[in-house]
Parts: C-alpha cells; structure tokens; sequence
C-alpha cells in the first residue's frame, strides 16, 4: 500500500524527454492523489537516445531505493535502453528496501531483471509520458493504478480460451521482446511456478512467433503454469504467408496442457489494468478469469 501523502520518486530508465512539458500532466496527476513527488537527478538528461548514462540512471534508481522516505518509484516512459542499468544496480540495497518500479513496456527489463535477483518486483501498468500525452489517464487505468496503490486485489473476467483448465502461480512478464531479451543472462527471470502475461507492439507477426519459440525452448518452459497473452498492437503482416497473432498463438498452445488465454486488454492500448508482478495469481482459463490471492 502507498499512502496518500508518501513521497514517490520519479525516473527516466529508457528512452530520454525531450521536454520537461512530456511528464507535467502525470506528475500533476500524482499529486492529485495526494503523493509528494521527487524527479531524479537525471529524469531530464539525454545520453545518446536514452535518458542518461547507464550510470546515471542506476543512480537515480538506487537513490530512491536507498531513501526509506520513498515508497514507489514512477517511469516516465519506455522505448529502450532499461536493459543497460541492470548490471549497475546493487541488488542487496533493493532487496533489503523493496519498494514498487511503475511502468510498463521497456520497464519489463527492471521489473524482471530485478524480481530474478531479489524476488521482488513492481507494477506492470503506467507510464508518466505514454498515458498522459492526450490528455487524462484512462479512466478504467486510473482506478486500477487507484487499486494497486491502496493494496486492493482486483480480480478480472476477460479475454478468450485458448487452453481451457485452472493453474496457481506467481505473475510475470509483461513485453515478450524485452523479456527474451534477458534470456541467457542473470535477469532472466524463473520461470518455475510462473504464470505469464506477455504483450507487444509495433513489430512483424513472425517475429513474435519467433520469440514465442525461444521461449518455448527456455530449459524450464515445462514449469510454466499458465499463460495469459495481452494485446499484440501493430502487428504487421510482412508476408502472404505469415500467420497473423491468432494463429500464432493458437499454434504456440498445441502440444501444451496449461491454461493459457488470450485477448486479455493488457498492453500498449489506450485502457489497461495497472498490475502487480511477482504476486500470487489463480487463472481459471476455462471462464476467463484472473485473480489475485
């Protein structure tokens, strides 16, 4: 739970601003919800596309972590480049002082990279830049953020079968690029006991096939308890002969007994639920339904 009245710092881990005006809207809308808001030292700053050196932005994660006075830490947006801090975070400090990274998108690298060092994670769901660039967050994203942040476990009934049955496990994911990734390094996260929520955008359908196949072939996909896939945006069709996500997912589930749905409304689409990674989730895929327990 993040009270009203806590202070909440704010970070640039991937792509950088190009103007302060990017963020005013979110930031003022923390505010509204009664939180203190601190910006990093370098939420401004620019190194090549990326909002400061790794160096830099580690820096800033590690400030907050290091600060008991902070107790969540807000992305102003995603892209690229989240990745590059991994190595420069200190791992001991975070898991002695957890506290939620909230973002989506690009921020699935910290959440992830950091819930296979320590155990622990964030939230899955907002991003200060990307949701509030037209205007108002999205009111069903703004009562789930409202939600997450009062500790409250949502419980949702959406999506499509693809693999009927009911599995218990932890919740991971989100963007299935950034996630494979981490495949092969020390931030890749386990995926024993895990149920997955995987989304993406903006690329050709065959090279979410190809990463759904890598995943496939990780050493402990047999450990996988559920899947639930989000939204898949953009996704083009590069040639007559690709599949488009459907059947690309539809395929992925032969040959596997797990639950697994999909069309579930997470991912880089106007409304979407803000949700907390690394917690205990029940899937009932034959009706649609994830809980949190």
């Amino acid at each position: 739970m993040i009270e009203p009245g806590s202070k909440v710092g704010v970070i640039t881990p991937s792509c950088n601003l190009n103007s302060p005006e990017e963020i005013r809207t979110g930031l003022r809308y923390l505010q509204e919800l009664g939180y203190q808001v601190v910006l990093g030292k370098y939420v401004f700053d620019k190194h090549n596309n990326m909002g400061g050196t790794p160096e830099q932005r580690a820096e800033d994660i590690m400030t907050f972590f290091k600060d008991p006075d902070i107790k969540a830490i807000f992305c102003t947006r995603g892209g690229y480049g989240a990745q590059y801090i991994l190595p420069e975070l200190d791992y001991d400090i975070i898991k002695k002082n957890p506290k939620p990274i909230i973002g989506f998108s690009d921020i699935t690298a910290l959440h992830m990279g950091i819930y296979a060092e320590t155990g622990t994670s964030g939230y899955a769901g907002i991003l200060l830049k990307y949701d509030f660039e037209k205007g108002d967050l999205n009111p069903r994203t703004a009562r789930s953020l409202k939600n997450v942040l009062a500790g409250e476990k949502e419980a949702f009934n959406t999506g499509n079968t693809v693999n009927p049955g009911k599995a218990s496990g932890i919740l991971l994911g989100t963007n299935l690029c950034v996630l494979m990734l981490l495949a092969g390094t020390p931030y890749f996260p386990p995926l024993d006991n895990a149920i997955l929520l995987l989304e993406d955008v903006d690329d050709a359908s065959f090279r979410f096939e190809r990463m759904l196949l890598q995943l496939r072939q990780q050493k402990d996909f047999h450990k996988v308890k559920g899947i639930i896939f989000g939204a898949f945006t953009d996704c083009t069709i590069k040639h007559p002969d690709d599949k488009d996500m459907n059947e690309i997912i539809d395929e992925f589930a032969t040959g596997t007994s797990i639950p697994i749905i999909k069309n579930f409304p997470f991912g880089h689409i106007t409304a979407r639920p803000v949700l907390p990674l690394g917690a205990k989730v029940e899937l009932d895929a034959d009706n649609c339904v994830l809980k949190f327990i």
